[in-house]
């Protein structure tokens, strides 16, 4: 006895990309005069894949180390055949000690060590300079920043990296929420 699709469990996370999904092909009259059903993965829908949210905590070791060429921080890492393209990247800065007062930029973009200091998809100029306590959140949209058309190298098999364009001096840490989704090349 078939099951009504009313009758069925409602899924209580975001599918994966393997999961299956109803569909009626209206084109394939095979089944029935309205159309066939039959099953899709998410994955086929077509629409660049689902959003995923990761979360990457940041101590202040950290922070004082992640000079583009030195220790980039890592918040996708990177996939074969993939690109990752970001939709928001959200910063929670806590300020707990030192000042900050290097003035310099954070950076996000597809891997550091190629991007060097030029070549990033988002930026927060002179990032939490003269903060020395509380709670700051930032929000970093992507836009074409340092390149004008075009990444000047390929973003596929590359991570997703936050970086400082020098290095930072101040006793903070970070929380950095990343929403982004995949595509495959």
């Amino acid at each position: 006895m078939a099951t009504k699709l009313t009758d069925l469990t409602e899924l209580a996370v975001p599918p994966a990309s393997g999961d299956f999904m109803h569909i009626v092909d209206v084109d394939d009259i095979t089944g029935n005069a309205a159309g066939t059903s039959k099953k899709v993965t998410i994955d086929r829908l077509g629409i660049g894949g689902l959003f995923t949210q990761v979360e990457t905590v940041i101590n202040n070791a950290a922070v004082l180390a992640m000079k583009h060429d030195v220790s980039p921080i890592t918040l996708v890492v990177a996939e074969a055949d993939k690109i990752h393209v970001p939709v928001s990247v959200t910063v929670v800065s806590i300020g707990a000690g030192t000042a900050e007062s290097s003035s310099d930029d954070l950076r996000m973009g597809w891997d550091a060590a190629t991007s060097s200091t030029a070549d990033y998809l988002m930026s927060s100029r002179d990032f939490m300079n003269g903060v020395s306590s509380g709670t700051y959140t930032y929000n970093l949209v992507p836009a074409q920043t340092a390149f004008t058309t075009a990444y000047p190298a390929s973003a596929v098999n590359k991570p997703l990296q936050l970086w400082c364009n020098d290095a930072f001096n101040g006793g903070w840490s970070m929380t950095v929420y990343t929403t982004y989704y995949s595509i495959t090349v």
